[in-house]
Order: structure tokens, then sequence, then C-alpha cells
């Protein structure tokens, strides 16, 4: 068991870089698609009073679905997991059958109805899928029951989520798990849209690039947006409540900054994901799902996504994500967008300053030895992001981004860019260090 922000190495390495997920109360809720929906058709559903309404679709057609990817608008359609054998996984399915064995990594948080934790704040344990399936179902805890290293956590008291798991890498034992998910009909319709990445076509229909989420009620993921990529999230047992806002560089023209005061911030930093602050002060504060301070005004959207349905999340979409029932099983895909490639420099830039700004940051605590306090609740890293060891890593990465924007010729602006940021970088450790070097602040000076 290792607490977050501390001996990073014990914590297994996260398999997915990417994030998602979203309250308890089901009555206040969007109702689910009857069978009156016409097949195929969009049909608004009442949604609660201080919220606009979702579209809802039942088993729309390839060319119904890619007209809703091309408005750019979250959607929510049901009848597209019909064939799909995951959609029977449940806790106790799995603790019982061999994918049960599959050993994964579980966040924990001590139940806090008014908040959704960040990762920093959790206790990381490692555990089964088995193992955890019987935790959910309300073993584990009490002596006689086989919880393994969740013994200690009792159910009643806190909430368990095993997130962001890649399942190629999970299920890499038992390879026919991947063929419970089948993204064709999704991907049919994404590549007529235009929405994703011409370079997308060798997406897998099967789940080898498909992540699952597994969690008690409470677990979530606070307010946030992907910087890559669209977002299809596959809800194959429970339920969870979405929040939902347009992307920064839509909220002026939607009603101005009052409307949706989401601010982003890369504090905890982790590469492709954007948290949310909402106040004034600059610090990480994102808007709770429950809680009565949360302003509901800064979300556009909420929805109840139940098992059976699939939800779209645009590209660049605020959400924030919350289990609302016992347990929930979902499954998502990103699909590359048009962008990412210019995207990906810009990610890779808040990586080389992110990365230079918090190890010289670290290494003034540690030869100060200032408390270890002043390092946010929440961390300044989430705890399973790994940054590079040095700038080089960091400038690598760069070239790389800037190199594929310019295609197969690269970049002419690239070697002086390197070269500066190289300058730049010596500069600082010759003045930080009075010679000490890379190691005294060359990578502060860098950033």
């Amino acid at each position: 068991v290792t607490r977050a922000g501390h001996s990073r190495e014990r914590i297994p390495p996260r398999v997915a870089t990417r994030r998602g997920q979203g309250r308890p109360r089901r009555s206040d809720f969007m109702p689910r698609p009857d069978a009156r929906a016409a097949s195929g058709t969009a049909r608004p559903t009442r949604g609660p009073p201080t919220h606009p309404s979702v579209v809802r679709v039942h088993s729309p057609s390839v060319s119904n679905l890619s007209s809703l990817i091309a408005t750019g608008e979250p959607f929510v359609a049901s009848g597209l997991l019909s064939g799909w054998a995951a959609l029977g996984w449940t806790p106790r399915g799995l603790a019982s059958s061999p994918l049960g064995a599959a050993e994964t990594c579980v966040r924990l948080h001590r139940i806090a109805p008014l908040a959704v934790p960040f990762e920093g704040e959790g206790v990381y344990v490692q555990a089964t899928l088995a193992e955890f399936g019987r935790w959910l179902e309300g073993g584990g805890s009490r002596a006689g029951l086989d919880g393994g290293n969740l013994s200690a956590f009792p159910r009643s008291e806190y909430t368990g989520y095993c997130d962001y798991q890649e399942m190629a890498a999970l299920f890499a034992s038992e390879p026919d798990a991947l063929a419970a998910v089948d993204w064709s009909h999704v991907l049919a319709a994404a590549h007529l849209s235009e929405v994703v990445a011409s370079g997308a076509d060798s997406h897998a229909a099967d789940g080898s690039r498909s992540t699952l989420w597994l969690g008690s009620e409470g677990a979530g993921t606070p307010a946030h947006y992907d910087a890559y990529g669209v977002n299809f999230v596959a809800q194959c047992a429970g339920a969870k409540r979405w929040r939902l806002s347009p992307p920064p560089s839509c909220e002026r023209e939607r009603g101005g900054d009052a409307a949706w005061p989401l601010r982003p911030t890369r504090v905890p930093y982790e590469e492709s994901s954007v948290f949310a602050r909402s106040d004034d002060s600059g610090r990480s504060s994102c808007p709770q799902l429950s809680c009565p301070s949360s302003r509901p005004s800064s979300w556009l959207y909420e929805v109840e996504l139940c098992a059976g349905e699939t939800l779209f999340v645009p590209r660049h979409w605020w959400h924030a994500v919350v289990t609302t029932s016992r347990h929930s099983l979902s499954i998502n895909t990103w699909l590359e967008a048009a962008q990412d490639t210019a995207e990906r420099v810009r990610e890779a830039v808040v990586r080389l300053l992110a990365s230079a700004l918090i190890r010289a940051a670290r290494r003034a605590m540690s030869a100060e030895d200032l408390r270890p306090a002043e390092e946010p609740a929440c961390g300044w890293v989430n705890p399973t992001e790994q940054l590079s060891e040095s700038a080089g890593d960091d400038l690598a990465l760069l070239s790389g981004a800037v190199a594929r924007v310019g295609g197969a010729g690269g970049s002419p602006r690239l070697p002086e860019i390197t070269r500066d940021l190289e300058r730049l970088g010596g500069a600082g450790g010759e003045a930080g260090a009075g010679g000490g070097g890379e190691a005294g602040g060359g990578e502060a000076g860098g950033g």
C-alpha cells in the first residue's frame, strides 16, 4: 500500500494517459430512452431544470451517428452495445472468471459526499480484479473473505476506483477479453464525419485500444478536459452522472465567462489532461458534483449514463464524472482528432516547462529542508504521471512533435528553437548553480 506522492516507484504505472469519468440520486437525472424512440432519430429528453436537454438517440444508423458526431455536441446513444459480451460483465462475474486473475491498482479515498478528490489525495493498493470485485460486492473487509490488500479498507468507509486501465495490458494473458468489445459501428460513423484524423483508420474495433473503468459509488474524476481526441464511453454496468460544458474557446460564444466559469490549470500536472478551477485565486478547486457551492451554471449538460448506453464527448469539452450506482463498469476509447498533431506541440512545451519547474522546486525543498506541506494536497504531479529525467528528454519530445507538424521535411525553425532552449538551459545552470552544472539550475533556467 503506497500513499500517493511518496515512493512513486512502488505505484504501478498507469497503462493509459487519458482521463475521463462522473454522483448519487438517480431521481435527479434524465430518463432513459424508451421503446417509443424512433430508430436513429434524435429526440431531446427532459433534464434537470437548471440544464438544457442532451440529445438521445436509439439504435442510430451509421449515417445518423455520423451527423451527430459532426455537430460537435455531446449525445447519448442506446442500442450500440447489443453485440458486446462486455455488457454482461459485473464485479461478481469478473471475480469468478479467468479475467479475475488480472492484476491492477485500485485508488481509494475516504467517502466524502461533497467532493470528488484528486488522484494525489488517495491511497493506491495493488489487487486482482477478483479481489476488487469481491470488495465491490461488499466482501473483502470482513474476516474470512479474501479481499487481499483491500481488506484493510472497509467498503462502508472508502470509495474504490480501478481507473484508466488499458485493456490490452490488463488482459495480456486473456486476449479473448478484447473481443468482448466492438466499436465498428462507432468507427464507421466517426470516419464519415471527418472529425477524426485521416490516419486513424487503423484504430482497432475490439478492446485493444480501449480503457476500462471499474469503481464503487462516489468514485470518479474531477472536472477536466482531454487534450487529445474525441471520446466514446460505453456504460456496461451500473450508472454514472456526467456533467459537461463546452471547451474554453467556445465559452464566450455561448454566453460569456459568467455562464461557464471554468478555468484551466495544470496543477496537478498530467500529460494530456487539463483540470479546472472556478475561483479567482488561481488555485485548483474544481466545482464538485454535489456541493451546493459548485455553481450549477458551470455546466451546460447533466446526464446519467446507464447500462447499455454510449456517450459521445467532443474534443476539449469539460467533463466531471461520478459513479451513482453501487458499482459501475464502463469502457471507453479515444479517437484521434484532426487537430491533435498541433496539440502535441503545445503539450510537449507544457511538459518541458512543468518538468523543469517541478524538478527545481523539489531540489530546492530538499536542499533547504522545507516542509513537504508546501506542495498542494493534490500534488504538483498526478502520482502515476512520470516526469522526464532531464531537459534533454523533453526537448527530444518537443522536436518530434514539431517535426510531425512540419510533415516529412520537418520544420525549418526546429534546429533554431532547439539551440535557443539548450542555450537558455545552459545559462541557467551557470548562473543558478555557480558552476554546479545540470544538477544546479540548468533545468530551471531551461524552464
